[in-house]
């Protein structure tokens, strides 16, 4: 009763936000969403009549992009995931919602300094040598500042939005509520599983307003590349960091879509766009934790053709046996192999709830087959993983968000390479790596671990065997455990038995009987011999018989 209060409460504290969301949705020409939901009445009528004033001119997509520009952060960020989800929405919405980007209205810097202030529980000129008041960027949910620390180090000070974790979290709520609605009341949207997506929706936003794990990244990098001349990972200023403030190595140099910059520096924009792209595949393949939005604002060229990866709030994780089955996907898709490609697909768990598999085979053997000369030199990446994808969408398979992740990572770093290079080919860095994991799994260590895992788990099973069927046996005999076989087509069975049973058993008899027939004749009768042979043999005639008919 309490909890059911509580939501009837928040749902009232949230009504204002409802409206103001709703509303939007309409002036922008989605009243057919609202209307769906049966959500009409949450409007105000002189709101809906001045809306109905004023007809959209811009599409359907562009309408939902400035739909999330509206509604204010979390809708960006919103928007920004359903960018990366070609496996949910057309291509055409997940172009123009990648246009979204972070580039906000600053607040004002009275508020950044209280906020560090209280953060750090001191006044800030025992802590800076020097604070800009004017942001360096300004995004959705912090803001930048440049400061010098006293030891003369300039540093950046990423600093969380003020209340902004409130404002994320009224949202968040009332985007489950509206997910919930949607799946009943729009029986056609289950199977892309909204409440599933606003629930992985809210996990990701809230791991990237707690600023401890974009810490901890930063230092999972740093780890991962130390010793590597090609990569610069940020350092980070604990004593300066907490939930809500980064304090991190300011990084200079130039945008990696910069080119008269990059030239400036006397580099090569061609072997930038390969730096930048080993640097990515060297994350997913090796380590299996890569940046999941590598685009040229993220991404810094320093002097000497250094790339120094920015912002590690998103980022996508894959275990090995994961990575290994997309170098199997990789490879079926260059193989032409459709069974190799539907067999990774399904390893991947790529799947569905009702799927036509004579149909998902058609769909991939011609996307396979589109391609006469597939090779990692020829294929053009991107392309064949949009096609990958529109032919999952097509079937309404749901693809695991990391994946997802990956994909967008790769489409996203060819498209910056290409910028610098426009015969830059990510598929032809990707041949080393997928080479690699093959080769990585017939290693000897490797099959003897798995040999020894496989023994232990022997062993195990032996050891825990003979007491559960102890345990299983006495819980038998006391009754308290009821053992049911249910087998299909049992009856039918029992019959071919049954009928088993009798030809088997006649045929000792008629046995018996030319045996005791062929005694009888060396010593009796010949008259009771003959009988005997002549019932053998009508016997045997009607066993015959009877076989044939089985």
């Amino acid at each position: 009763m309490a909890d059911l209060i509580r939501e009837t409460v928040n749902h009232l504290r949230d009504l204002p936000r409802y409206r103001q969301i709703l509303t939007t949705l309409v002036r922008y020409g989605y009243q057919d969403v609202v209307s769906a939901l049966h959500l009409d009445a949450i409007i105000r009528p002189i709101e809906r009549a001045a809306l109905g004033e004023t007809p959209p001119v811009h599409d359907r997509p562009q309408r939902l992009r400035m739909v999330c520009e509206d509604l204010g952060p979390t809708f960006v960020k919103l928007g920004q995931l359903l960018s990366t989800r070609p496996d949910l929405i057309p291509e055409a919405y997940t172009n123009e919602l990648a246009a979204l980007r972070d580039d906000v209205r600053p607040f004002p810097f009275d508020q950044a300094e209280a906020i560090l202030t209280k953060e750090y529980g001191r006044p800030l000129a025992e802590c800076f040598a020097s604070l800009d008041p004017v942001p360096v960027a300004s995004a959705s949910i912090s803001q930048v500042h440049r400061a010098v620390l006293h030891d003369g180090r300039t540093i950046a000070l990423k600093v969380r939005r003020p209340e902004i974790q409130k404002v994320v979290q009224a949202d968040l709520d009332i985007l489950k509520n509206l997910a919930q609605l949607a799946e009943r009341r729009l029986p056609a949207l289950g199977v892309y599983k909204p409440l599933a997506l606003a629930l992985e929706f809210e996990r990701s936003l809230k791991r990237e307003l707690d600023f401890t794990v974009e810490l901890r990244t930063m230092h999972r990098c740093q780890q991962q590349f130390a010793g590597d001349p090609t990569a610069h990972i940020p350092f980070a200023v604990e004593e300066f960091s907490t939930p809500r403030v980064i304090a991190m190595e300011f990084i200079g140099g130039v945008s990696v879509d910069d080119l008269e910059g990059i030239r400036g520096l006397g580099l090569d924009p061609g072997q930038v766009a390969i730096a930048g792209a080993k640097i990515l595949i060297k994350q997913i393949f090796q380590f299996g934790f890569f940046h999941a939005d590598p685009h040229p604002g993220n991404l810094r060229v320093l002097p000497g053709g250094v790339i120094a990866p920015l912002d590690y709030g998103m980022f996508g994780q894959l275990d090995g046996r994961t990575r290994e089955r997309i170098a199997d996907l990789l490879a079926g898709l260059i193989a032409q192999d459709v069974d190799r490609v539907l067999k990774a697909l399904d390893a991947l768990d790529v799947r569905g709830d009702q799927v036509d598999p004579k149909a998902l085979r058609r769909d991939v053997d011609e996307l396979i087959h589109a391609y006469p000369e597939l090779s990692l030199d020829a294929i053009d990446l991107s392309v064949l993983l949009r096609e990958l994808v529109r032919v999952i969408r097509t079937h309404h398979l749901h693809i695991p968000p990391d994946l997802v992740l990956l994909i967008r990572s790769l489409v996203t770093i060819e498209s910056t390479g290409r910028q610098l290079d426009p015969h830059f080919d990510i598929a032809r860095q990707l041949e080393p790596p997928l080479r690699a994991l093959a080769l990585r799994r017939y290693h000897p260590i490797r099959l003897l671990n798995q040999s020894v895992r496989t023994a232990e788990d022997l062993q195990r099973i032996a050891t825990l065997l003979p007491d559960l069927l102890s345990h299983s046996l006495e819980s038998i005999k006391r009754g308290e455990l009821n053992v049911k076989f249910d087998l299909q087509g049992f009856e039918r069975l029992v019959k071919q038995l049954i009928r088993a049973s009798n030809i088997l058993a006649m045929g000792i008899v008629i046995s018996g009987l030319l045996v005791a027939s062929s005694l009888v004749l060396r010593v009796g009768p010949a008259s009771l011999a003959y009988t005997g042979y002549a019932a053998g043999v009508i016997l045997s005639l009607w066993l015959g018989w009877t076989m044939s008919r089985s």
